[in-house]
């Protein structure tokens, strides 16, 4: 489930992706010879991960999108921050959809370009890979880790202690299968003498 903005209350943390053609706009840049400006837009995505809302709203066909201004002003970052509801750790992501200069508002009519031919889920790369992979240029530069996926309490466990144990169902969702199992065993273990 996506909330429709801000930042969801128990987030631990952003994940930073980018976009394949984000990924790819950061790398024609490298090669251009422009490492500086490579360097800058990696910075915002570190900024990202603090405050995933950062920068501007945009309006018109990008709703939904931010944008952030890149060194000397001449470059924009647009992204998108999605809330996940769903599981104990609430993570934000914030997905880097383009990196260009903003003459003409280029970089605009990119971002919708690409929103208009990618599918709800776009490919994408992990900040830290994409750190990683630029060497040189991303010296010094540390993003998260994204975390692990946790492992889910079976579905019959969580029916068991919702309507069995009487468990709210938020409480249920914050536990892992181990403790899931052991709370089962102590209610079966009490019931039972």
């Amino acid at each position: 489930m996506t909330r429709r903005g801000g930042r969801h209350p128990e987030a631990e943390g952003t994940v930073v992706r980018l976009t394949d053609a984000a990924w790819g706009d950061l790398q024609t840049m490298l090669r251009k010879g422009d490492p500086q400006v490579v360097r800058w837009a990696l910075k915002k995505c570190l900024l990202l991960e603090r405050n995933p809302e950062a920068g501007k709203a945009l309006r018109g066909k990008l709703i939904g999108f931010r944008k952030i201004v890149v060194g000397d002003r001449d470059w924009r970052l647009v992204w998108r921050a999605t809330h996940d509801d769903s599981g104990t750790v609430v993570v934000d992501v914030a997905e880097v959809w383009a990196l260009g200069a903003r003459s003409d508002a280029e970089v605009y009519r990119e971002v919708q370009d690409r929103v208009s031919q990618m599918r709800d889920d776009p490919a994408t790369v992990p900040l830290a890979a994409a750190i990683d992979a630029l060497g040189r240029a991303a010296y010094g530069l540390k993003a998260s880790t994204e975390p692990d996926e946790k492992a889910a309490v079976p579905e019959w466990l969580v029916n068991t202690l919702v309507y069995v144990v009487k468990m709210p169902r938020h409480e249920v969702a914050r536990l892992s299968p181990e403790q899931a199992q052991r709370i089962w065993n102590g209610y079966i273990s009490n019931t039972s003498e």
